[in-house]
């Protein structure tokens, strides 16, 4: 009798140690995931960042060129990126399945590539030239597989642009952008990054104002 209940309770130990074990296993993987899937919404906000530099970014700069560095939106959308990708970050830009261009360009890229600042510079440009006043990025139905210290995200992109009154469009215009973001992220020192981001853009409409 003394020997089945000495077994009765090694068994409930185990089994409660399981459960316990894995419950905060659970935890684990959700807390993981739940930060690998801030990323795209750590991006967004430094792209509609850059969106709000109207007047004070100055555009049609080299990729590595610091000369908006100082501009308080440029600066805060800078340490945004930084925080979120790693430093052999890059970014392919496809419509249709179809690539167009990889920023930092592999051609070029070295190891003191300032990947983050390339990528700051590319959006600038883009976000001045059409003279847009302010951009939004919604990032939706974010999903991630997490593997150890690799993940894969995907996320759809509702981007609206609004044009200033020196835009390409009339003020008030606004530009739609739809498309598909997947990215390769990786876990560096407990700090989850992207390491590898393509917008694959499958729609793109203007709006002009009345």
């Amino acid at each position: 009798m003394m020997i089945r209940k000495a077994i009765a309770i090694l068994l409930f130990t185990l089994i409660s140690a399981n459960v316990l074990a894995g419950g905060d296993k659970g935890k684990s993987s959700d807390a993981q995931q739940a930060r690998v899937e801030d990323l795209p919404v750590c991006y967004a906000r430094g792209t509609d960042t850059i969106g709000r530099a109207v007047d004070t970014a100055i555009s049609g700069v080299d990729p590595e060129d610091p000369v908006n560095i100082g501009n308080p939106n440029f600066d805060a959308a800078l340490a945004l990126y930084r925080s979120c990708f790693s430093e052999d970050f890059s970014f392919t830009l496809a419509f249709d399945g179809v690539p167009v261009l990889t920023v930092p360009d592999p051609d070029t890229r070295t190891e003191n590539t300032d990947a983050a600042l390339q990528w700051a510079n590319f959006v600038n440009n883009a976000f001045r030239g059409p003279g847009y006043k302010s951009t939004q990025h919604h990032m939706g139905s974010i999903s991630s597989e997490v593997r150890g210290n690799k993940a894969d995200i995907v996320s759809y992109l509702i981007a609206t642009h609004a044009y200033g009154a020196n835009g390409a469009q009339p003020a008030g215009s606004v530009s739609v952008v739809g498309g598909t973001y997947t990215d390769k992220a990786v876990r560096r020192h407990g700090n989850w990054l992207i390491e590898e981001r393509t917008l694959n853009i499958t729609s793109s409409v203007v709006t002009l104002a009345q």
